[in-house]
């Protein structure tokens, strides 16, 4: 793992990383904010965000065939989270997300990743696949902006849970969610469970 006085191998990959991450931030604000119109249309934000995913997910790709997950020693930290949200945004493509999770899962078994990444894109892909997720992530932002804890195994032992792979009691996380949705926290999330967009349920 990086430290503030070590440098990540490729700052090339971790810019580029970083920077398609706050574009997919920007991408789906305007998303969610802006109705489909109908069919025949010009290109809308949804379409936007959708063509940029379908891009990151690519390249992410090319990233780990070359040089396994973009993690703390390739890319360092904040681009490490990058390289995560950009995973969260694969669900157009379940088989290379799929991919991605097994590779998470592996560079947290070299501390090249959290288990809380880990944990969150297992949530999403159990959420894509409309399955109950394991720790409490994973939320679907209703119109009138309030969120939706998407289903949860066994509610009852979900903070047993979020602890043993390092994330906050789900209160807390839900709490820093809100505030990142209004606003006040505008920079990619400095913790493991805090998604730069809430993006479950949003696509069709």
């Amino acid at each position: 793992m990086t430290t503030p006085s070590s440098q990540p191998q490729r700052p090339d990959i971790a810019q580029d990383l970083i920077q398609r991450a706050h574009a997919a931030h920007e991408n789906w604000r305007g998303a969610r904010a802006t109705a489909t119109p109908p069919q025949g249309r010009a290109p809308t934000a949804l379409d936007t965000a959708l063509l940029a995913d379908r891009a990151n997910t690519q390249l992410l790709e090319r990233i780990i065939s070359a040089h396994g997950w973009p993690g703390h020693s390739l890319v360092g930290d904040e681009a490490a989270r990058a390289a995560l949200t950009l995973a969260l945004h694969a669900e157009h493509d379940p088989r290379a997300q799929d991919s991605f999770l097994r590779t998470v899962r592996e560079a947290a078994q070299r501390h090249e990743a959290t288990p809380g990444q880990w944990a969150r894109l297992y949530d999403r892909c159990l959420a894509r696949d409309g399955k109950p997720q394991a720790y409490g992530t994973q939320h679907r932002q209703q119109p009138d902006g309030q969120l939706e804890l998407y289903p949860v195994q066994d509610p009852d032992q979900l903070d047993a849970r979020r602890a043993q792979v390092g994330l906050l009691p789900y209160a807390e996380q839900l709490q820093l969610l809100c505030e990142r949705l209004s606003g006040k926290s505008s920079s990619l999330p400095a913790g493991d469970d805090l998604d730069v967009l809430v993006l479950a349920g949003t696509r069709t």
